[in-house]
């Protein structure tokens, strides 16, 4: 017997249901048709494996759970509607992803395939913070060491490097081969020049500190350096003497007899460099006797 006044355990239809909490997201796999649906094989008690990929786009989805009403939304502009059981579809909807959640983090094979889309296109459709991730090589941070322990770093880096191959090289043949005696003779040197390095180096520190020197005019000046008329001119004469020279040995190697353009193209070049070299002790000279 029905008590009156009771409330209604039939869900509402979508014409009434007012939507309090639907779900969003992505059409991923599958989802039930409504109770009693009839289509061309007669009734269906199957699932429908709609989406969620048409034309090679993701379909937006909009369900609610009260009612079962769920609206789909193209990326063209078109939108549609469908009516499903009432309560929770799992599996209906998915967060919008560019990777298939499900198979990179429990290794599960994806009913439907195209779930993902370039990540441009998830960031237009999801509106939220970018997913695209820039590529980012990783950074290696050197420490500050002076020239001294870098040496020092390096020379005992060589001398493990060579002690393995000295070890390989004893092991891989019955007979000790020629290579091995340089081998670890350089390894001996390399290893006491390191240590006459740093004690040298310890004893000049103890005997005779150096001062901290005092920044340059640049930085204190706050300025780019200039060049003088007369380095300008000394860096453009050892330019030519270098091109020079480059073009000597060109022609030098470049046909089996020597041509005779090679004679006055280096003696040119020798006349810059010897040029160059006299503007610059003339240039010091007077700078020392001026005073400048």
């Amino acid at each position: 017997m029905a008590v009156a006044d009771a409330p209604s355990v039939t869900p509402p239809t979508p014409e009434t249901c007012d939507h309090p909490a639907p779900v969003t997201g992505i059409m991923a796999h599958e989802f039930a048709h409504y109770e009693g649906a009839v289509g061309p094989e007669g009734l269906r008690r199957t699932v429908t494996f709609y989406g969620p990929i048409v034309g090679g786009l993701p379909i937006r989805a909009w369900h609610c759970e009260q009612c079962g009403l769920l609206r789909l939304s193209y990326p063209d502009g078109r939108t549609e509607e469908r009516r499903l059981f009432p309560g929770p579809q799992p599996g209906l909807l998915a967060a919008a992803s560019p990777v298939a959640t499900e198979r990179v983090h429990y290794g599960m094979q994806a009913r439907v395939s195209g779930l993902t889309a370039q990540p441009a296109f998830i960031d237009q459709l999801t509106g939220g913070e970018s997913i695209v991730r820039p590529l980012q090589f990783p950074t290696v941070t050197l420490p500050a060491w002076d020239a001294i322990t870098w040496l020092t770093v390096l020379g005992m880096i060589s001398v493990l490097v060579g002690l393995l191959f000295a070890g390989l090289f004893a092991a891989l043949s019955y007979t000790t081969p020629s290579v091995e005696l340089p081998l670890v003779l350089g390894i001996v040197f390399i290893f006491v020049g390191v240590v006459a390095l740093r004690l040298i180096v310890l004893a000049i520190r103890h005997f005779a500190p150096a001062k901290q020197l005092s920044p340059s005019v640049a930085e204190t000046m706050r300025g780019t350096p200039e060049l003088d008329a007369a380095t300008r001119t000394v860096v453009f004469l050892l330019v030519v003497c270098v091109m020079g020279l480059f073009a000597t040995a060109v022609l030098a190697t470049y046909t089996y007899s020597t041509p005779g353009a090679v004679l006055p193209v280096l003696v040119i070049s020798f006349a810059c460099a010897i040029i160059a070299a006299v503007i610059k002790v003339v240039d010091a000279t007077v700078r020392h006797f001026s005073g400048r």
